[in-house]
């Protein structure tokens, strides 16, 4: 990973090179129409929200809203009033019909054999009442599908049936804070021509219809149902098997420990009974019930609208504070504030809170009927409804075409810390009523903040609210409405066919695809070739060592790496020769502090650094700036200095790369702590002008401190072009900068340092090491994988990236091996230079500038020896989806399991040189893995590898490579436009 490139340098600068990504951040980096609205948005809600006094008001004061309930119509007529009261015009009710209403009565079971114990449960929703109390046998149904029904023929009749195998719900799971952000891709939406993805909810209302209607005919005599909650938590659903009708049979929901206990009574071979009552009070007839409406009248096209949207009904165990309470509030808080900021959209900006989603979305769905004729003139919906926790991003449900627009609505909203959206589907909130019809329908994911436990039980009440979180919810409610409502257009509709033909699925049966067989077999071969992996990296680290650019050890790694893969029967193996203008080897940098105290202080040479030809001695001065201005106080003060080059600044860890905010980089390196924004292009200018200033006022030398604790060495190069630098310069270990920092502002300290370097004097053939498997229907035609091979010298290079060029290696040799036979030429890269600047990557680049527009894709592994998260896809919106389906085998591998990828913009590795040309540039999303310790130190040894990681990531490589090869064009380009921005 290229410290020059990358922009994260030493923690006592901003360095340059910090600027240079800032065309590579991500779309929050770019100025936004929208950003003053936004401060005011956010500012009124966090000064002013009146949204947990609401709440409370809601859950305490009305408390629980069932479908069809008084209390439901009094949450209604209250939110109207509100809305009015806040400044929204046309609140109003929205009436439709439910079926029958169903009221909870008294519920109570008990064992009663082999012994007493009582059980607490709770009426299912819709079920019938028992007629009095029924006393049966427990019976464990554990037929799975509808052909193993027929061994519980005429064993069923009056027994009480359980048919859930239950999980364990002690010692609980250790909560991993990343689980919800690593889950795998879904499956991406399907292609013109392909069956539709499956509803989940689908196949299990067929399964629960089919196992109901058995168990009547059996006649049962009640079900009893797993809560699936700890702490004698009860859940809650509906057993109607048409809208709002009467179950069947009398359900209800016990405890987990009721029914673990029951379950393991069963197992041990005894015969359980228990007795089960229930009265419930069933409507005899339809009843209206109401979704809340209510408006800010758009300015210009009033007749457009954007809708943000939450279900006011609950479940009844408690007062409905987190479902969805929470999400209700947050739209009436979002609401308030625009209304009384008084903003005036372009567009109408319209607030409904639906009812009977707890039942099956039925409210959303009356709405889009009610609506119909309205459809084409709503721009995009967003729900909020999985509780307390705060907004951590938007699920886009599948509308690829509204990511790039979505981007730029979210930008200015660096303080939420939202993360990137993502594609990801829900089936199970308002926003899928309109999605369903063709209109952009978005989810709030938010972080799950207890959701688990408060979800549909008797705990879902005001006091597990965390009210930050309530707020950050409606600001992002506001802010997406108020921006979505003034973009230049409404956002796109998905292409056609968004819903494929219900017919579509009973076609037949979609036939094996042939290269998800090759996927596999290409995984199972890496995997089985690990050991020559180890081998691999085992020999280019501790055989070979080092491989800096220009050395002789680099070019013995290049030559050994040409062997290699001709030994595994690639084709067209060559080097390809570019020049850098002087080596460089390192000599020893030695230092001491001479006053106020002794102490010997740890250095190394900088990257073609000149030598101060013996022991300078010299006063310590530190030199901060951001701008060539700030420069002029220093002149003539530093003949004979000792520079150190900037404050040293509090660094924190990297996080991990997928809980980054979508306003800040990914790569896993150590930070600036609150580092606030700066002119790059100033700053580029100033750090120049720095160099040679220091080189006229000839200082002694100058220090950079590693960003890294504990005795580590940081490296990068401090020239262009491989010529000297103008300047002996040294790195110091962030302990010994520190304290040379706090001297020298506490008064006068001085320092002894040698720094030794030297330069070759002249040009240095370096190589590339290219091989080949051709295309078989398009050999001119490419794919490329790579990773550089040379590395920096205080480590042996292991991470950094010894794993990405032997990842490589690998992939070339499992596809050799399996015998794959491409479309196109998979092209296999180790470059070298990457280290100075992507100098390898960049004479690739020039020297195929011809064959650049028949290069697919190119995908490089750069950041150490993590697990690959995802693929980084640098902004290209138009590949997203095709990339989806490329990689969806990597998804669904358990192994892998491949999030969805990032369309984030990241410098520092040899994707970039392919990007800036317009050729489609990737890079690994890596777990952080230490790379931020071992990268560019002297920790950057072989016992650092992750070799199940490693292996993986070889894996990934290899399918990227084949399935893009495989695609049936090439992958699509950024817009010019686009590319020369970035």
């Amino acid at each position: 990973m290229s410290l020059r490139r990358l922009g994260v340098l030493v923690c006592c600068l901003v360095f340059v090179l910090v600027a240079e990504r800032a065309g590579l951040a991500s779309p929050a980096d770019e100025k936004s129409p929208f950003a003053a609205a936004d401060a005011q948005i956010l500012s009124e809600i966090h000064e002013h929200s009146e949204a947990a006094a609401n709440l409370e008001y809601l859950s305490d004061s009305i408390g629980a809203r069932l479908t069809g309930s008084p209390q439901l119509k009094q949450a209604n007529e209250w939110t109207r009033d509100m809305f009015a009261k806040y400044g929204a015009v046309n609140a109003h009710l929205e009436g439709w019909t439910m079926e029958r209403s169903w009221t909870r009565g008294k519920a109570g079971a008990r064992i009663v054999s082999p012994t007493e114990h009582p059980l607490t449960i709770a009426a299912a929703g819709w079920s019938p009442s028992t007629p009095g109390a029924v006393i049966g046998p427990v019976v464990y149904f554990d037929a799975k599908e509808q052909k193993d029904f027929a061994k519980f023929h005429g064993k069923l009749k009056g027994a009480i049936v359980i048919y859930q195998e239950p999980a364990s719900l002690s010692p609980p799971k250790p909560d991993d804070p990343h689980a919800q952000l690593s889950r795998p891709m879904q499956q991406p939406p399907a292609r013109i021509g392909e069956p539709p993805v499956a509803d989940p909810f689908e196949a299990s209302q067929k399964a629960a219809k089919e196992r109901t209607e058995f168990w009547k005919q059996e006649g049962v005599a009640a079900v009893l149902r797993d809560s699936n909650k700890p702490h004698a938590l009860l859940n809650m659903t509906d057993v109607s098997l048409a809208r709002y009708d009467i179950g069947p049979i009398p359900t209800a929901f016990i405890t987990g420990e009721g029914y673990r206990e029951i379950f393991r009574m069963l197992q041990r071979h005894l015969a359980v009974q228990a007795e089960v009552e229930m009265t419930n009070t069933i409507g005899s007839k339809p009843m209206e019930v109401y979704n809340t409406v209510a408006e800010i009248r758009g300015s210009e096209k009033p007749d457009e609208v954007v809708l943000i949207g939450a279900h006011l009904d609950s479940w009844d165990l408690a007062t409905g504070s987190t479902d969805n309470g929470t999400g209700s509030i947050a739209v009436l808080e979002a609401a308030r504030a625009l209304a009384k900021l008084n903003l005036k959209p372009k567009r109408t900006i319209r607030f409904v809170l639906f009812s009977g989603e707890e039942q099956g979305l039925y409210g959303s769905q009356e709405y889009v009927k009610k609506h119909k004729d309205d459809l084409d003139k709503i721009s995009a919906v967003l729900v909020h409804d999985t509780g307390t926790g705060r907004v951590l991003t938007l699920g886009l449900h599948d509308n690829y075409q509204d990511r790039e627009l979505v981007d730029q609505v979210l930008a200015p909203l660096h303080e939420l810390k939202l993360l990137e959206p993502r594609m990801a589907r829900s089936f199970g909130t308002d926003h899928l009523s309109f999605d369903e019809v063709g209109v952009p329908g978005f989810f709030c994911i938010q972080e799950r903040a207890e959701y688990s436990l408060t979800h549909h039980s008797q705990s879902d009440t005001f006091d597990k609210v965390w009210k930050d979180d309530l707020n950050q919810g409606a600001q992002v409610m506001a802010a997406w409405a108020y921006n979505t409502a003034n973009l230049p257009d409404m956002l796109p509709r998905r292409p056609l066919p968004y819903n494929p033909a219900k017919d579509a699925k009973k076609e037949e049966a979609a036939k094996p695809d042939p290269v998800a067989e090759i996927d596999t077999k290409i995984l199972e071969q890496v995997k089985a070739d690990e050991p020559a992996l180890k081998a691999d990296l085992t020999y280019l680290t501790e055989r070979i060592g080092p491989r800096l650019t220009g050395s002789a050890k680099l070019d013995q790694a290049s030559h050994w790496t040409v062997e290699q893969f001709k030994a595994a029967g690639l084709s067209n193996v060559h080097l390809e020769e570019w020049t850098i203008a002087n080596s460089w080897t390192r000599g020893p940098a030695t230092g001491r502090l001479i006053v106020p105290t002794e102490q010997t202080l740890t250095l190394a040479s900088a990257g073609w650094s000149p030598s101060t030809n013996g022991p300078v001695r010299g006063p310590v001065v530190g030199v901060t700036f951001g701008k060539i201005e700030d420069l002029e106080p220093y002149k003539g003060k530093l003949k004979g200095a000792i520079v150190l080059f900037g404050r040293p600044r509090t660094m924190e860890a990297p996080e991990f790369p997928l809980a980054t905010p979508w306003a800040q980089s990914t790569i896993p390196l150590a930070h600036a702590v609150n580092e606030m924004p700066i002119d790059s292009a100033a700053y580029r200018q100033a750090r120049l002008a720095a160099m040679k200033m220091f080189a006229e006022e000839k200082v002694s030398a100058v220090l950079l401190a590693s960003e890294k604790e504990f005795g580590l060495l940081n490296m990068s190069v401090q020239s262009r072009d491989y010529q000297a630098a103008l300047v002996p310069v040294a790195y110091s270990v962030r302990e010994n900068y520190m304290q040379l920092w706090h001297l020298q502002e506490e008064g006068h300290a001085e320092a002894e340092v040698s720094i030794e370097g030297s330069l070759s004097g002249k040009p240095v053939q370096v190589y590339n090491t290219v091989a080949e498997i051709r295309g078989a229907e398009k050999p001119d035609e490419v794919v490329i994988i790579g990773a550089h091979l040379d590395s920096w010298d205080l480590g042996t290079g292991a991470t950094d990236n010894g794993t990405g060029s032997m990842a490589v290696l690998a992939a070339a040799r499992a596809l050799q091996k399996v015998g794959v036979r491409p479309k196109r030429t998979i092209r296999f890269v180790l470059f070298t230079g990457e280290e100075q600047g992507l100098n390898g990557s960049r004479a690739y680049v020039k020297a195929h500038k011809d064959e650049l527009p028949r290069i697919s894709g190119v995908l490089v592994h750069d950041t150490g020896t993590g697990k690959v998260l995802t693929i980084g896809l640098m902004g290209n919106y138009a590949a997203r989806e095709t990339i989806d389906h490329a990689l969806y085998s990597l998804a669904n591998a358990k192994e892998i399991g491949l999030v969805e990828p990032s369309l984030r913009r990241e410098g520092g590795s040899d994707h970039v040189p392919f990007d800036d040309a317009g050729v489609p540039g990737f890079w690994c999303v890596q777990d952080v893995a230490d790379y931020d310790k071992m990268h560019h130190s002297q920790a950057d040894r072989l016992e650092h590898v992750r070799w199940d990681d490693l292996t993986e990531g070889a894996q990934v490589l290899a399918v990227f490579a084949y399935n893009v090869a495989q695609l049936p064009e090439l992958l699509p380009r950024k817009p010019t436009n686009e590319k020369k921005a970035d």
